[in-house]
């Protein structure tokens, strides 16, 4: 795997869209001031804010990363929700030599929440995120108290009783993350990208989430099991299924209806 080049069309595309992703990131570091705004020796300060359609006069949309910590998920569908909709998303800083460590939801919420008041000073927020991303947002939206508007995308709400699995059942999970979304990484790029996914999920599996002040809407995946559907009410305002599984919500032809349930949202938090 490592060192190949892509072959087909969609591995094609999915190169394009990573150097897309990275040009972008280096353009918002460079808006922040680069490597000239830091003492001497010192690494950049990472903001973990990926401009993916900034531009639009609507109050902007802030995705939160999943348990993989990219972004990259997000760039399609922040494409389909509409010219004047403007969308950043939140990546792990671990995936670029940011500190990983054991961590906790309430901890990432908050250093993403900061990093988003960056963006946005004042005023209501929209918020969401895919998987763990979810409920990092529905973290956040708790924390700010100013939160307009919260997607929960697929997120399961852990058991009463938490657990640690151990690295070699994460290694497990991540491989057949890695499979489901279709993705080739290379040996180096995987090992770098696994103690991010450990971290995320095992921060998920502690996590015990509350009422927010907020809106909040879970467009939960086809095929999605009741009971966790029924743990979701005690906290969502809004329970809507769409197409797809996990991962083909967010892929053609199930993308589109995803985006569709999003904007209608978007538009009805707009006129308010």
């Amino acid at each position: 795997m490592a060192g190949s080049h892509p072959s087909t069309l969609e591995e094609k595309r999915s190169a394009l869209l990573r150097l897309r992703l990275r040009r972008k990131r280096e353009e918002a570091l460079a808006r922040q001031g680069g490597d000239s705004a830091r003492p001497e020796g010192r690494p950049p300060r990472l903001s973990p804010v990926v401009p993916l359609s900034p531009e639009g006069t609507k109050p902007p949309l802030f995705l939160v990363h999943a348990a993989g910590g990219s972004v990259a998920p997000y760039a399609a569908l922040a494409a389909l929700l509409g010219d004047d909709q403007p969308v950043y998303a939140l990546e792990d800083p671990g995936l670029h030599g940011g500190t990983i460590g054991e961590r906790r939801l309430p901890g990432l919420a908050a250093t993403y929440l900061d990093a988003v008041r960056e963006v946005q000073p004042d005023g209501p927020l929209q918020v969401g995120g895919w998987s763990v991303g979810g409920a990092v947002a529905l973290e956040m939206a708790r924390q700010d108290g100013d939160v307009a508007l919260t997607f929960v995308l697929d997120t399961a709400v852990p058991d009463d009783a938490p657990s640690r699995p151990g690295d070699d059942d994460l290694r497990t999970w991540f491989a057949a993350d890695v499979a489901a979304m279709g993705a080739e990484p290379g040996e180096v790029e995987l090992a770098e990208r696994f103690p991010v996914f450990a971290a995320n999920v095992r921060a998920l599996l502690t996590f015990r989430p509350s009422r927010v002040d907020s809106r909040v809407v879970l467009l939960s995946a086809e095929g999605s099991e009741p009971a966790r559907l029924d743990r979701w009410r005690a906290y969502a305002d809004e329970i809507q299924v769409v197409r797809g599984d996990h991962y083909t919500m967010l892929r053609p032809p199930h993308i589109e209806a995803l985006a569709e349930a999003m904007r209608d949202r978007l538009s009805e938090v707009s006129v308010r």
